[in-house]
């Protein structure tokens, strides 16, 4: 709902309703019809001066009571606590009534409940920041419980005059952040109040509110160009998009302060704190060499990497999602990665977060069967109020707040999901806003994020064979039976896109198998190297790895037992042989440990240039 269409409800509602909520953006502000920027209170007062109120009056905790005060109606008969307020002294000089009366909460709903119920006057309440004058959680206290019988009593014990010409009677305005902090046995099911949560401005309103502040931004344009007539001017509209107004204010601020830049620049720099955005500081000429540097880090796996690149130049491009509406809020890009066990589907993702973001720690990873209990996805966006670590907020909105350009892994999504139901509700609201509202209200994005779900569906099921293509299809088929099926939500597959489903091959090859034990050797020599200052050497390579890979279960646990062989069967023997020779160790730097097949295994021995 649009910022104009909330506020017609209210003007709409104003009068009808006894009490009216407003929660949400209250904090914002506002284009009024005079297209002048004003507050809530100011839009309000303008709103109910159109509706021809006799008095209006706004109050809060700070200033108390302000407006015609004169006008109401304080008699002693209902008791008010704090002060007491005459306004009828005797005495030739008029008396100015204090100033801030009734700041205490007490005294405001008592005044209320001996005017809103008048019959000669129509009056209007507006009470500011009113989710904070109760308790949370419904822990009130007995001051309290008197406030909200006096408040029900103000909007129910009233004469029903059904034929009065007049339509808006007295009212009561409550405008807090959020309806949560209110007492919700007064608004559910009271068909007294009526509820309005004042959404942020929509694409309409965003663009508005730019084309008022165009004098007020400093930006690089071409010549003759301005923000208004520029050929972006569509596409910073939508770069705008959950802004609030003040942000966009705010924004206009910082063009300004800042060396002149162009929009997009200033863009980022507000939003993440940089002033490039790393999707366009790809490299062109890395980004062509993509399927190399990733199969360097991950063998046997082309397909995957060549499926990978596809959306990764997609999104260099800026095509993703251009084809929606939404373009500018969906990820970068959405991969489901299936496969056997051990074969390169997290290792890929790291990968593919080391190429983009430079550094593997881009890659966000979650493990799925740590959200397999009921009610675990509120981890991912924070538990609600009144619950143990609100505060905390949630892993994955905390993390992605902190990393927005990021890969973020799901890994075996489908341990969650047997389990876990509504976590999937979580993944379709990325997939389909490209952002998340954790608990305490704050908004994330995942419009710069890759998002990468990994899956063993299928790794019992389907057996090891030379057609590659019909391996994965086979796994294809089983990930659709699984989400149309199994757990019932087509939907989501919908989202991440059939064509997305990315399978990965085993690992049966002996040219893979060797392939990535070299690749796994090379930490080893780096470490020892910076450890030791020694080098490794091998009298014969081929015949290590293959003494090595003699002792990995590649069949069933894939290239992860590959590392398990290079533990178990290289390095405890490499430490025995260093333990050994410790004492000697600083006087051998620079020389070289060379590995050998002998009868009983691998040897070693020092060999000096």
């Amino acid at each position: 709902m649009s910022l104009e269409s909330s506020f017609n409800r209210i003007r709409r509602d104003i009068g009808i309703k006894k009490c009216v909520i407003i929660d949400g953006n209250v904090g914002d502000v506002y284009l009024n019809d005079k297209h002048k920027i004003v507050q809530i209170r100011d839009m309000l007062t303008d709103m109910l001066t159109e509706m021809r109120y006799d008095s209006i009056f706004h109050w809060d905790r700070i200033e108390g009571l302000s407006g015609d005060i004169r006008s109401l109606d304080v008699v002693d008969n209902v008791e008010v606590k704090g002060d007491t307020y005459d306004f009828d002294v005797e005495t030739d000089v008029p008396q100015e009534p204090k100033q801030n009366p009734f700041k205490d909460p007490s005294e405001i709903f008592n005044v209320i409940f001996r005017n809103l119920a008048s019959t000669n006057k129509r009056v209007a309440f507006v009470l500011n920041w009113a989710d904070l004058i109760f308790s949370p959680n419904n822990q009130f206290s007995e001051e309290e419980k008197q406030n909200l019988v006096l408040l029900g009593k103000s909007i129910r014990e009233r004469k029903i005059n059904h034929l009065n010409p007049e339509v808006n009677e007295s009212t009561i305005i409550m405008i807090g952040q959020k309806i949560s902090m209110f007492p919700i046995a007064f608004y559910q099911n009271n068909p007294e109040v009526s509820t309005i949560t004042l959404s942020r401005p929509d694409r309409l309103e965003r663009e508005k509110m730019l084309v008022k502040l165009e004098p007020a931004f400093n930006i690089a344009l071409k010549p003759g160009e301005t923000l208004i007539t520029a050929d972006k001017k569509n596409e910073y509209v939508d770069m705008l998009d959950d802004f609030t107004n003040r942000e966009i204010i705010q924004l206009s601020k910082l063009s300004r302060k800042e060396s002149r830049m162009s929009f997009d620049k200033l863009y980022y720099l507000f939003k993440y704190g940089e002033k490039d955005n790393p999707w366009e500081k790809l490299d062109y000429k890395e980004l062509s060499r993509l399927k190399e540097t990733l199969g360097a880090r991950v063998v046997g796996q082309d397909q995957a990497i060549e499926k990978i690149q596809k959306v990764i130049v997609k999104a260099y491009m800026g095509l993703t999602g251009l084809h929606k509406s939404s373009s500018k809020a969906m990820p970068k890009g959405v991969l489901f990665f299936v496969g056997p066990t051990g074969v390169g589907k997290t290792e890929l993702s790291k990968a593919l977060a080391k190429f983009l973001f430079g550094d593997d720690q881009a890659c966000l990873r979650f493990d799925m069967s740590e959200y397999a209990q009921e009610n675990s996805d509120q981890k991912l966006i924070g538990a609600p109020p009144g619950y143990v670590g609100y505060e905390e907020g949630g892993q994955l909105t905390n993390a992605v707040r902190e990393k927005p350009f990021s890969v973020i892994l799901f890994d075996e999504i489908e341990k969650a999901a047997k389990f876990n139901p509504r976590i999937l509700d979580v993944f379709l609201q990325i997939l389909e806003d490209g952002r998340l509202t954790d608990s305490k209200g704050e908004t994330v994005h995942f419009s710069e994020t890759i998002i990468i779900f990994t899956s063993n569906l299928g790794a019992s099921e389907v057996m090891p064979q030379a057609d590659t293509e019909a391996v994965g299809k086979e796994f294809i088929r089983i990930v659709k039976n699984y989400f149309d099926h199994e757990i019932k939500r087509p939907e989501l597959l919908g989202r991440i896109g059939y064509s997305n489903i990315v399978p990965f091959n085993f690992i049966n090859d002996r040219e893979f198998m060797v392939r990535i034990a070299k690749s796994k050797l090379v930490p080893v020599r780096q470490g020892i190297a910076e450890k030791y200052r020694l080098d490794i050497g091998f009298e014969d390579e081929l015949q290590v790895i293959d003494h090595i890979l003699g002792g990995a279960d590649v069949s069933t646990k894939g290239g992860r037992d590959i590392l398990n062989a290079i533990n178990d069967h290289l390095l405890d023997s490499l430490s025995m042989f260093l333990f050994e020779h410790k004492q000697d160790l600083p006087f051998l730097k620079g020389s070289t440990v060379m590995i050998k097949v002998g009868k009983k295994g691998l040897e070693f021995e020092f060999q000096n240039e």
